[in-house]
Formats: structure tokens, C-alpha cells, sequence
């Protein structure tokens, strides 16, 4: 593959990105929504690397990182012989070193067989480094956890000290969750070279936090508590402040403390209520935190994806973090299950599916099209969305600007570019594309999008 700072004839590299494209209200804002990468199949985990790729986690046992421009899509790890697929088993969670790429370190979650004569297997936390082209295994950093064909939890967070939380579900044995000899339903804390950090809760435990049911959503906020989901049963989903050597009460407390079987529990002050509950459960998954004025139906604001409920629910937290102060929902039913939301570089979101058809979304508010800053010079499109023409912004000269759509196709390419000029685009149909950007003085070609 050509670097990405060469020009090269797109028609054969570039695959389409898109899919389906639509536009729909968000209250008074107007989105756009498109599919990156079709064929992508059961996403578990997405997360960005820097500004220019998504890597997805695949169920069946496949790790890709995918260019956001252009939607290619390379397979970097294929583990499929190795993993253990049953059920909501398989290649789960995934993260990144917080340092990445200069510490090339990505950490997956994935089960492996064979089941025992109850059904159960095992579950593992593995170090992986990445050389450029492809993952290569480093460590097995925790090995031997409890798996099932349901309730493995498996969702990776880097805390600000770059140690590294990962949930685990109780696989259906509910007291598992309390019980401290067992790794099962808890959140757990773990070095980057799978040593346990010398000031966990439990001395000598990889225990961070107990009393989970199954927890697939976290995120860090900016005042720096943390955040998580939990599924409940029937009733009870839940949102969590997440603190150490906390119990959070399953399977002896469902939600708050409101049911009469919780009553001696509750009195002895050892479980962490939730500061929220829903019934009937909507399957909450992942979260993220999201801050843009520009959009303020959904700024400052946690956006969580679910999956029963099929919809993403917009959260307002109050100011202490105790209580939601409104919680709006959107897009219920339209795209199948939402499992995992994760946040542009240009404050767009990518959010993983279970649809077949729309595996992995994209939705962008109109005024972030482009593509942030790449060097010291910045390309964007001016206006964006665009009717007639569109401009360079900064107005420089360009020595050659190549205009491809979302085939790869190139449909408009011209030489010595002046700065202010405008790109008559009249001839151009409705849809989204890419824009390619050869500076006189700069030495690597900058990318953007635009919407006509």
C-alpha cells in the first residue's frame, strides 16, 4: 500500500465506504448519516487511532483498522481458529495503548474453548503489538477467567495513571459477583505488562470493583469520575459510578434499594446504589462523553448506545454526578442493535451494529465534514455542506487538487490550483466526497471530505 502521503490512481485501491446516506433531524440540527465499511460482520468494539483510522473487533475473531477517508479496510489479526464463538461469546473488548503508536500495544479480550460438560470455557486479556501491517502476539497479560455462551462483559478502559480496567460478567452464576476469590463479575485493574498495580483495593488481586452482572459500557468524564453500564435482568439496567473497592450489589440488589428483598442488604451500607435505573431494560452497552457546542441537542452529553432498545439515548448529568437530569432517545429501531459508540476527530460518531446492512455507522453534524489538522497546514472545504463550488481553506495555491467519490472513482482534477479559487462543482451529483490536496510548499497530500 502506498504511503499516505503519495498520490496515487485511486480507481483500483479505493473500495466504497458508502453504503447508504441519509439526512435526519437531531431537534433543530440536521445530520448526516453514512455506513463505513460494509463489510464488517458483528462489531464488538470500535476505537480511533489518531485522526485517520477506526480498528474494529469482529465477534467470529478479526481485529481491522479501517481509513476513515476512504474506507479501506485491512484485516490486521485473524484469529478465528483460536477463538471460542457461542452465543455473545467470541473477540470482544479492545484498546489501545494511550500512547499509541509510539507504544504500538493494542490489549484484546477473547474466549477460547473447548466447554466443559456444563458449557463452560475460558477468557483471556491478551497484549498484542503491531508492526505497521499486523498484530503479533506479546503477552497473555490474564488467562483462565470464566466464560460462557452469555454475560462476559469484556469491555477494555485506560485510566489516566495508563493502567488498564476490564470488565467481566458473572456467565450466569450470579453469585460469582460476590465472590472474591473469582475473577467473574467484577471490574478488574491490571498493569500493561499484566502485573497487579501495587495500590488495588484488594492486595494482590486484579479485583477493582465487584457486585457486576455484566458491564459493557465505560467512559471517563471530564471532571475524571468513571462511568458504566450494566445490564440488569428484566428490570433494572444500570448507570454506575465506578470507585474502587466498591460493591455494586448483584445479584443481592437490583437497581436502587426499592424492593422488599433488598431490605437487609441494603441496611448493612455495603453496596453502591446506581445513579440511574431503567425498567423495562433496554440492554445499555457503551457510552461516551461529548462535547460540542455546535451540536447542542447532544453536547455535554453522555451518548450511549443500547441494544434491546435498538436506539441511542442522549443523558444530561447534573452537576454532581449523583442524578440524570434529562435523557432523550433516538433513531429507536432504525439500525438494528447499537453495541459501541466512538467519537471522530472531527466530532463525528462511528457506532457499531448488529445489522448486517449498516455495520458500522457514521453520524456527522453538517459543520465537521472536513478532515482536522494534518501538519501545520490545515485543509478544509469551504462551504460544507456545498451547492455550486467549494474553496481551499487556508486559500493557498495548490499544485494539484483531485476530487474522487465514495468508489474511488476520480470525477474532477485540477492542476495549479490558485489561492481563493473557486472549484465549480455544479456538474457534480448529490453525495458525499473526498478531496485529495497537493500544496505548492508542502511535502504530503491532505485530505478532507465535503457533502453536496
Amino acid at each position: 500500500r502506498p504511503p499516505r502521503s503519495t498520490l496515487f490512481p485511486y480507481t483500483t485501491l479505493f473500495r466504497s465506504m458508502v453504503h447508504s446516506q441519509t439526512t435526519q433531524q437531531v431537534g433543530a440540527t440536521t445530520v448526516y448519516i453514512d455506513t463505513l465499511a460494509t463489510n464488517s460482520s458483528i462489531p464488538w468494539e470500535i476505537t480511533l487511532e489518531g485522526e485517520d483510522y477506526l480498528w474494529v473487533t469482529e465477534r467470529a475473531g478479526l481485529v481491522s483498522r479501517i481509513d476513515l477517508l476512504t474506507g479501506v479496510k485491512d484485516t490486521v489479526l485473524d484469529i478465528r481458529n483460536e477463538v471460542h464463538t457461542v452465543g455473545e461469546s467470541g473477540l470482544l473488548g479492545m484498546a489501545l495503548h494511550p500512547n499509541f503508536p509510539v507504544i504500538a500495544e493494542v490489549f484484546l479480550v477473547y474466549t477460547y474453548g473447548p466447554e466443559d460438560s456444563q458449557g463452560y470455557f475460558k477468557e483471556r486479556l491478551v497484549k498484542y503489538t503491531y508492526n505497521g501491517t499486523d498484530l503479533a502476539p506479546q503477552d497473555t497479560l490474564i488467562d483462565s477467567i470464566l466464560a460462557y455462551a452469555n454475560h462476559n462483559g469484556s469491555r477494555l478502559h485506560f485510566l489516566q495513571d495508563h493502567t488498564l480496567l476490564m470488565s467481566t460478567g458473572e456467565c450466569s452464576q450470579a453469585m460469582l459477583a460476590q465472590d472474591s476469590a473469582s475473577l467473574s463479575g467484577k471490574y478488574l485493574r491490571v498493569n500493561t505488562d499484566g502485573t497487579i498495580p501495587a495500590d488495588n483495593p484488594y492486595p494482590g488481586s486484579y479485583i477493582y470493583t465487584m457486585g457486576h452482572r455484566n458491564s459493557q459500557g465505560i467512559c471517563t468524564l471530564p471532571n475524571g469520575k468513571i462511568l458504566v453500564t450494566e445490564h440488569g435482568p428484566t428490570t433494572d439496567d444500570e448507570l454506575q459510578v465506578l470507585e474502587p473497592g466498591k460493591n455494586y450489589g448483584w445479584p443481592l440488589i437490583h437497581g436502587f434499594c426499592d424492593e422488599a428483598f433488598e431490605n437487609t442488604p441494603c441496611a448493612t451500607g455495603l453496596y453502591q446504589e446506581p445513579i440511574h435505573a431503567w425498567t423495562p431494560i433496554i440492554a445499555v452497552n457503551d457510552l461516551v462523553y461529548y462535547d460540542n457546542p455546535a451540536f447542542p441537542e447532544w453536547d455535554q452529553r453522555l451518548l450511549m448506545t443500547t441494544l434491546n432498545g435498538q436506539r441511542l439515548v442522549a443523558m444530561k448529568l447534573n452537576s454532581t454526578t449523583t442524578a440524570l437530569e434529562d435523557e432523550d432517545q433516538y433513531f429507536q429501531g432504525q439500525f438494528g442493535r447499537l453495541r459501541d459508540i466512538a467519537i471522530g476527530p472531527n466530532l463525528e460518531l462511528y457506532v457499531a451494529t448488529n445489522s448486517g446492512t449498516n455495520p458500522i455507522l457514521r453520524i456527522t453534524p453538517p459543520n465537521s465534514l472536513g478532515v482536522k489538522e494534518l501538519q501545520a497546514k490545515v485543509s478544509m472545504i469551504v462551504p460544507n455542506p456545498a451547492d455550486s463550488y467549494i474553496q481551499l481553506s487556508p486559500a493557498d495555491p495548490a499544485e494539484q487538487v483531485s476530487i474522487l467519490d465514495m468508489n474511488g472513482k476520480t470525477v474532477l482534477e485540477l492542476k495549479q490550483v490558485e489561492a481563493g479559487e473557486h472549484i465549480d462543482i455544479t456538474r457534480l451529483a448529490s453525495g458525499t466526497y473526498s478531496v485529495e490536496v497537493k500544496y505548492v510548499d508542502v511535502d504530503r497530500v491532505l485530505r478532507s471530505r465535503f457533502m453536496k
